[in-house]
This record gives structure tokens, C-alpha cells and sequence, in this order.
């Protein structure tokens, strides 16, 4: 175990007035000696802040990836933690798409400065929050704590981070706080002055209905013509079995699981990490009942998987996996949609939470659109001008159009 302990230097800004000189942070590298403190605080309702979701990524780690725990005490109670994941980036391995595709002119000739930007970002970054997930699970605090005083305290909580990291070697180029919604962000202070604010796809999310009682229910509130597509897709599924997994299954399987998981984390426009090979098996032993892995069959082969976690009242979808061959001839990947919503009304969730990517084809089914913000920094302030431009080259885009497959009233449009 490792930790480091600082004081916070008072500092005033025009639009904060706490004296911070009475909090103190405390950086660890494991969650096992601050596990009681750590929930104490995070007793909120979010599996993803629970010490058993995070130990499992801390024992399968994702490639790369190193996390760090931060608990934030005022005269030696805890009132906030936070949650950093260090990581290598190379731009070059992890953008698949860079930005959007070249159709002038003036375009095409950017092209050769696009990638040659591409292949010289190498960067250590400082991450707060989860790369796993999508969400804001970077930072937790007690109420008595503005949510503009939170950054601030964050920020500094992230050069606290740096200074260690410096010390072993590894220190970062860059800092990113991930995924605040709109109404969630920074309205005041000085303190986020530096980072810039980008936005990236945004999260899918279905609203469950009340009056949804089952499947059937769902289905009958559609406009026809998806509801006819529906049908169609379900009719291609009808040579698939389905088996869920335990823990031991999961296991007895891995290869297979991880070929499936790959074919489509190699496809991705941007991907920063492969999965531990082990982690879905921890994650269903840390998890249980919360976690479902559900596996698709076509006579004796696997062909398809899906991961959900109910998170309280909301249905995760996490990762998945599946053969490209079989997706057309079945429509896997519109079917495990509509599996999670059927799972999700089995479970009288609110909320079927799809994430990000596709969201064409998570619109059809009924999932909304909701913006979320990143705010990045680079260390070097020269390099940090530059940081919007960088972002323009690289972000990668998709073009979709939002469809509203509800009858009038359903849903928003």
C-alpha cells in the first residue's frame, strides 16, 4: 500500500469563499485499508462506487490501466472520495476513426497532419473517473459540499496525484475529468480555468414506462413500422438459445468470451484498453445476483454474449461480444437490445441505461440521447493551447439520426 497525505494551501477564487486549509488528502493504491471509509461516504446508491466492483478491476485490471483512491477528510473525518484510473495513452493504437472523414478539398490535404499528429500523441494521463463505464463515477461527497467547491477540490486532489506519480517515474501529461451531464457541470470559481470542456457521443438511456408490465406491453406503445421491425428481428432469432452463465461457466469459457469481446472492441473508433481476461468471471463472483451474463447459442456454438448490471433502479448494459458472420443473419446485436429491455421490465428498473456507441440503432429501440461533458488539461501550458485544435483532429464522428419509435407521448423526441 501506498499513500501520500497533504494539506490543502488556502486559496480564495471570485466565486468561492471556503477555506480549504481544513481539508486534507490521502492517496492510496489500494481499496483494501480504506474500504469502511470509503462506503461510509459513497453510501449512496451506485454499485459502481462499491468497494467490490472497484477491487475487481483493481485484481483483473484492464490493459494499462492503474487505479488510485483519494479520501478527502475535514479535521480527520471523511467527507468525499475520489477515484483516479492512471493510464498510458497512444493515440496511434487507441484511434481507430480519427475525426471526421475528409470531403474537400482543403480536407484531404489536412489528412497527412491529422495523422501525423495522431502518431506523436503519447501521453500519461491522470483519469477521474471510470473508463469502464460510462457515467459520472469519478467523485462522491458528503452534501455539505458544493458541487463547484467539489472540483476545485478534485483538481487538487489530481496535482496531489501527479506529485506521487512524478516520484515513481510516471508522471502525467494530462488530466481529464469524464462525464458530467450538462446540468452537472462547473458554474463558478476560477479552479477549472485551463481545462477544456468537449463533449463526446452522448449516453443512451430508455426511460422504462410504468405502464410497461411486460415485453408485450413495450412492443404494443410502438409506432408500427417498429414494431414490425421488432418482429422481424426477434423471428431471426428463433435458432438462438440462450444460457446464462455462472461464475464457473464463465470461466470454462473464457477464450471463447474473449475472442467475442474482441471483434468488437477492435472495431471501436476509439478504444483505450483490452480487458483482463479473467475480469468478467470476478465481476459476476463480486457482483452476483447484481449481474447477469447472458450467452447466445446457435446449436453447440457460442456466438454472442451480453454483460447487465442492476445498479439500484437502473439497468446497466456493460460489455458484450459477438461473431460479425452471425449478427447479420440474426440481428444479435438489435436482439440483445431488446433483451435488456425485457430484462430491465422484469425487474421493475426505471431506466435501461445503453451507454454510448451506436446510437442510431439504440434510438429505434427507444433510448434518448443525453449529452455529457469532459474537461481536459494538459500539463505543459503551451501544449494546453493547443488541447481544442488536437481535438478537433481526433475526435472521432458519427452521423446518426435520433428516431422516436413511440406513439405520441411515449417518449421525448
Amino acid at each position: 500500500m501506498t499513500t501520500i497525505t497533504k494539506g490543502f494551501c488556502k486559496k480564495h477564487h471570485d466565486n468561492l469563499y471556503a477555506d480549504y486549509s481544513k481539508y486534507s488528502i490521502t492517496i492510496y493504491d489500494s481499496i483494501e485499508p480504506i474500504e469502511e471509509e470509503w462506503s461510509e461516504v459513497s453510501s449512496v446508491h451506485d454499485i459502481f462506487f462499491h468497494p467490490d466492483f472497484l477491487r475487481c478491476i483493481e485484481k483483473c485490471p484492464a490493459s494499462g490501466i492503474t487505479p488510485y483512491y483519494c479520501i478527502i477528510r475535514d479535521t480527520g473525518k471523511a467527507v468525499g472520495i475520489v477515484y483516479f484510473q492512471s493510464k498510458y495513452v497512444r493515440l496511434k493504437e487507441n484511434l481507430r476513426k480519427p475525426g471526421a472523414e475528409s470531403t474537400t478539398f482543403v480536407q484531404k490535404l489536412m489528412e497527412p497532419i491529422k495523422h501525423g499528429v495522431v502518431n506523436s500523441i503519447n501521453l500519461q494521463t491522470i483519469v477521474c473517473g471510470n473508463l469502464l463505464l460510462t457515467g459520472g463515477y469519478g467523485f462522491y461527497f458528503k452534501e455539505a459540499i458544493s458541487r463547484d467547491e467539489q472540483f476545485y477540490i478534485v483538481i487538487k486532489a489530481s496535482e496531489k496525484l501527479n506529485q506521487y506519480l512524478k516520484s515513481i517515474g510516471t508522471e502525467s501529461d494530462m488530466v481529464l475529468l469524464k462525464d458530467f451531464f450538462a446540468d452537472d457541470t462547473p458554474k463558478n470559481g476560477e479552479y477549472h480555468t485551463g481545462f477544456t470542456k468537449f463533449s463526446v457521443q452522448p449516453k443512451m438511456i430508455l426511460e422504462l414506462n410504468p405502464a410497461w408490465k411486460n415485453f408485450d406491453d413495450y412492443m404494443e406503445s410502438m409506432k408500427s413500422k417498429y414494431r414490425v421491425r421488432a418482429r422481424k428481428a426477434l423471428d431471426k432469432s428463433k435458432l438462438i438459445s440462450k444460457r446464462v452463465f455462472a461464475a464457473e461457466d464463465i470461466a470454462q469459457h473464457a477464450d471463447q468470451i474473449h475472442a467475442l469481446y474482441k471483434n468488437i472492441s477492435d472495431q471501436a473508433d476509439f478504444n483505450a484498453f483490452i480487458l483482463h481476461p479473467n475480469y468478467f468471471e470476478n465481476l459476476q463472483l463480486a457482483l452476483g445476483k447484481n449481474m447477469k451474463f447472458t450467452t447466445y447459442w446457435l446449436q453447440d456454438k457460442m456466438i454472442a454474449f451480453y454483460t447487465s448490471i442492476k445498479n439500484y433502479d437502473v439497468l446497466d448494459a456493460h460489455f458484450l461480444g459477438y461473431d460479425p458472420e452471425e449478427n447479420a443473419a440474426h440481428q444479435l446485436y438489435l436482439n440483445m437490445l431488446y433483451d435488456l429491455i425485457r430484462e430491465g421490465i422484469s425487474q421493475q428498473v426505471s431506466q435501461v441505461d445503453l451507454s454510448r456507441t451506436a446510437i442510431e440503432i439504440k434510438s429505434t429501440v427507444g433510448a434518448v440521447p443525453h449529452e455529457m461533458y469532459l474537461y481536459l488539461k494538459h500539463q505543459n501550458p503551451i501544449i494546453n493551447k493547443t488541447v481544442e485544435h488536437i481535438l478537433g483532429f481526433v475526435k472521432p464522428s458519427e452521423a446518426y439520426i435520433i428516431r422516436s419509435p413511440f406513439r405520441d407521448g411515449q417518449t421525448e423526441n
